[in-house]
């Protein structure tokens, strides 16, 4: 799915601040994967409203600049979409029809970004889909691309009918697990690190938004 390139709804000057930061984060990522053939990875958070989307999209406008292939971002944060928005993209993505047809491949959307492509989640429906249904669709996709980026919902989530993030993270190369500083209790941080770890889900690192070095001046 190819559409006229949009004006993304963040400033140059806020975009821009969030890649200073993550093209330092994706350094470290792309070297915990070196050796992986196409590799797919999940960014999820212990709780809601922690920042993980817009950091995911940032990885993946960071990745798409510095890798030799395309990245591919993937919505499965399904009941509550979010990545379409920070490129101010609208999508029609029908789960059902897409799935039976086997035409994954023209529901991704270009970006404004070069290299940087987005399956969007699908729109609502009766039965939105379920956790079996994301992983059949990174199966599907994540070959044709030199990186795959999957943003999740959060692993302590309210709701029951989510994606799973750590079945996302079983399956695939890693998850990053985003923080926000100074509001995310201590103890929930460690329980979603004691979920992902027991699941035996490979942890890439902790990303901690908004933190404000003390020491700084």
């Amino acid at each position: 799915m190819r559409l006229q390139t949009p004006t993304t709804p963040y400033t140059k000057a806020k975009i821009a601040g969030i890649l200073a930061e993550t093209g330092r984060i994706f350094a470290s990522i792309q070297a915990t994967l070196k050796g992986i053939n196409n590799p797919a990875i999940v960014i999820s958070s212990s709780a809601v409203k922690e920042g993980k989307s817009i950091f995911a999209a940032g990885l993946g406008i960071v990745a798409a600049r510095n890798l030799k292939g395309k990245v591919l971002l993937i919505d499965c944060h399904w009941h509550a979409p979010n990545l379409h928005t920070f490129f101010d993209l609208k999508t029609n993505f029908n789960l059902t029809e897409s799935m039976a047809n086997d035409s994954l491949h023209e529901q991704v959307m270009t970006t404004p970004y070069n290299n940087l492509e987005l399956l969007p989640a699908p729109i609502q429906q009766k039965k939105l889909g379920t956790t079996n249904d994301a992983l059949e669709i990174i199966r599907h996709l994540r070959n044709d691309y030199a990186l795959t980026i999957v943003d999740s919902a959060a692993i302590l989530s309210a709701n029951r009918n989510m994606i799973d993030p750590i079945s996302l993270a079983t399956e695939t190369d890693g998850l990053a697990l985003t923080v926000m500083a100074n509001k995310t209790p201590r103890q929930m941080v460690k329980k979603a690190q004691t979920m992902l770890e027991v699941s035996g889900a490979r942890i890439l690192g902790l990303i901690v938004n908004q933190y404000c070095n003390p020491m700084a001046t």
